[in-house]
């Protein structure tokens, strides 16, 4: 546990994004399916981008094995689902697991969009769930039917084998997907390497072909500049700059700039990043759908909880299948500070709380969840100290984050014994 204490202190200065690990394990795959060994500039370090070169490094060396060899993927989603895909057209024998949240996870949707091209997955436990057995072989290419209401892996996962299927692959899509901005960069950053790819609200087509992978750097990751977004939004006079950040970015999660904007925070884009500046006026309420930046909403809704503006979030049911439960986590979280978060047809109304009623030692539970740690941490702005269970977890994507709020100078960090 970490104990966080605000010091009383400007925020200003320049601090440190991880490069995205979305763009990062989409290039990785790419770069195997074309067997290539062209290094990219700025990879993601976070864990699951490690785990994935370290995994496609793996299978390519135990291709064709007749013994099932194990790949436990932890609570990495995008891990999970892009190797799945990957491995079931790749010769072998495979076991795809996790750890106990990543088996509640349901992937029966992408196993029978790969099945009906050919692909031997079989569920090991329990049916719509990991672990599977994978018994890869040449898949077919062609059509697949595919709900995607619940990720948009699903969706992308096959777009990234789709160029090396005979004939290619069409994927019609049963109902909305949600997050459709990792679609767009998944068929942005596949036609940067050659492929053709073509994206409608009901149907993708990709032809078949081959990568032309050639270096490139990666982008700083926009979902991690929610957090600062948090901090220069409950302090004025702060000034932030994020080197890494560009307006052209393919991440949906820039999103954050009129979300935030309604929150009191400006953004400036500069040749070589984005400055953040608080301009000292915030929205009574604000209204948004997050279909496709669903990364932000835990930042949103704790920014929303310390400022005293209520929120109406639409778009975020399938939060409740990401790394927690997000949103019974933040629940469960902002209701120690008197916030709550209803459902109400398909939205969840956020009404905050009175913070001059918090007392007493505010310790929050990070849940597993890289970005339930994350965003929890800046409340300790405006309530002077927080605690933060089990603060390694924002290794999963952010490693240096504690040493960059330490830098600001904001903070006074302390490790605790649970």
């Amino acid at each position: 546990m970490i104990n966080i204490q605000y010091n009383n202190k400007k925020l200003t200065g320049t601090y440190l994004l991880p490069a995205s690990k979305s763009i990062s394990n989409r290039l990785l795959v790419m770069r195997a399916m074309a067997r290539s060994k062209v290094l990219f500039d700025n990879l993601s370090e976070a864990e699951d981008t490690y785990m994935m070169r370290l995994y496609l490094s793996f299978i390519n060396t135990c291709a064709g094995s007749e013994i099932p060899l194990s790949l436990d993927t932890h609570n990495a989603g995008t891990v999970f689902r892009f190797l799945l895909a990957y491995l079931a057209n790749q010769d072998g024998r495979w076991l795809l697991t996790g750890e106990e949240r990543m088996r509640q996870r349901p992937v029966g949707a992408l196993v029978d969009a790969l099945r009906s091209l050919g692909a031997d997955v079989e569920y090991t436990e329990k049916e719509n769930f990991p672990p599977l057995l994978i018994r890869g072989s040449k898949l077919n290419g062609g059509e697949v039917h595919l709900n995607a209401s619940a990720s948009s892996q699903y969706v992308s996962a096959l777009m990234l084998i789709a160029p090396y299927l005979p004939g290619g692959l069409t994927i019609r899509l049963e109902t909305e997907p949600v997050s459709s901005a990792y679609i767009d960069m998944t068929a942005t950053l596949m036609r940067n390497f050659g492929a053709q790819v073509s994206v409608s609200p009901k149907e993708i087509q990709v032809e078949e072909g081959t990568y032309r992978v050639e270096k490139m750097r990666v982008e700083s990751d926009w979902s991690a500049a929610a957090f600062w977004y948090e901090m220069v939004a409950f302090l004025p006079d702060s000034s932030v700059f994020l080197p890494g950040l560009t307006d052209e970015s393919v991440q949906g999660d820039r999103f954050l700039i009129p979300v935030f904007e309604k929150l009191g925070v400006r953004s400036d884009f500069q040749d070589d990043g984005l400055l953040l500046t608080h301009h000292g006026e915030k929205a009574a309420s604000i209204d948004f759908d997050f279909r496709s930046a669903p990364d932000i909403v835990p930042s949103v809704m704790v920014a929303c909880a310390a400022l005293g503006v209520e929120g109406k979030f639409s778009g975020i049911e399938h939060l409740r299948i990401k790394e927690s439960d997000r949103i019974r986590s933040m629940q469960q979280e902002l209701g120690k500070i008197g916030t709550e978060i209803l459902k109400e047809g398909e939205v969840y109304h956020l009404i905050p709380g009175e913070k001059d009623k918090v007392s007493g030692e505010l310790v929050f539970n990070s849940h597993g969840d890289h970005r339930m740690a994350m965003s929890l941490a800046p409340l300790a702005i405006p309530f002077d100290s927080v605690s933060i269970k089990n603060p390694e977890v924002v290794k999963k994507s952010y490693p240096d984050y504690w040493d960059e709020l330490e830098k600001s100078a904001l903070f006074s960090m302390e490790n605790l014994n649970d």
